[in-house]
């Protein structure tokens, strides 16, 4: 069910070669191996001004993410501008390799910011339910009508063992989803979740939280990682991981003197 997806994601490791999709990954059936002989895991020390950077940076973030409820926006100012280039395949392993390298850029964006808007959507299905416990309504049911919370739990963007090797058949799945979420969004605008009491109170619970509070992290990106991924004017800097409130966690990196967002995963939580 997809309400269960965010936690059953979280519990993964938090390995920066699986941050990536799997741009740094080999991949067998539905199990993701990271190589993490690629990066220098959890040995690059975040300095103190970096810290406060990349928080400050990651804040913004979710505060715009919390206002607009869809991701699509927020590409021109917080991304990099390839960021869809570096993977070879989407996060959640739903488009086959082939089929994900032949789609051009904008087909590539559109599938990111659907799955992530649903993303979003489960995290406001999580959040704002009063016990974490009880997973005995059904997905979506309650923040959304029953006909758009069908309709979300339907998408085989997210979870599931579909994946896509047909471009018409995915564009079709992304339409789909993308009409889902406008109704669900409409919804969402009037009853406003994110000002309610108890998700309130959870976002600062969270943000106390010495894992989910902005915890920042690094990880040197090597030469050798650059030639698979494309990553070569990354080249020896470092790649930040930064946990959110939100339980949604972001990878970025510096480039050219600016913040940039490389991709976004579930906060790790660990």
């Amino acid at each position: 069910m997809l309400r269960k997806s965010l936690e059953i994601m979280r519990s993964q490791p938090l390995y920066i070669t699986l941050l990536l999709g799997t741009m740094m990954v080999a991949v067998g059936g539905s199990n993701v191996v990271a190589r993490t002989h690629r990066f220098a895991q959890d040995k690059s020390v975040v300095t103190e001004r970096e810290n406060v950077q990349v928080q400050a940076f990651a804040k913004r973030f979710v505060a715009r993410l919390l206002t607009t409820r869809d991701v699509a926006p927020l590409i021109p100012h917080f991304f990099l501008p390839d960021f869809t280039s570096f993977a070879k395949q989407d996060f959640y392993e739903k488009v086959s390799p082939s089929l994900y390298s032949s789609l051009p850029k904008e087909e590539r964006v559109r599938l990111f910011v659907a799955q992530e808007n649903l993303g979003y959507i489960i995290t406001l299905d999580v959040m704002t339910n009063p016990d974490p416990g009880d997973t005995s309504a059904p997905p979506f049911k309650r923040i959304l009508p029953n006909n758009v919370a069908q309709s979300l739990n339907r998408s085989r963007l997210v979870e599931g063992t579909t994946v896509f090797t047909n471009r018409e058949e995915l564009l079709k799945e992304v339409t789909e989803l993308e009409k889902s979420i406008l109704e669900a969004r409409a919804f969402l605008k009037k009853r406003n979740p994110e000002q309610l009491p108890f998700f309130l109170r959870k976002i600062r619970k969270f943000e106390r939280d010495p894992y989910l509070g902005y915890r920042v992290r690094a990880s040197l990106i090597d030469e050798d990682a650059t030639l698979e991924s494309g990553l070569v004017r990354f080249a020896g800097q470092k790649a930040f991981i930064v946990d959110t409130p939100i339980l949604i966690g972001l990878v970025v990196l510096n480039d050219g003197g600016r913040l940039r967002v490389l991709t976004m995963i579930p906060a790790d939580g660990d």
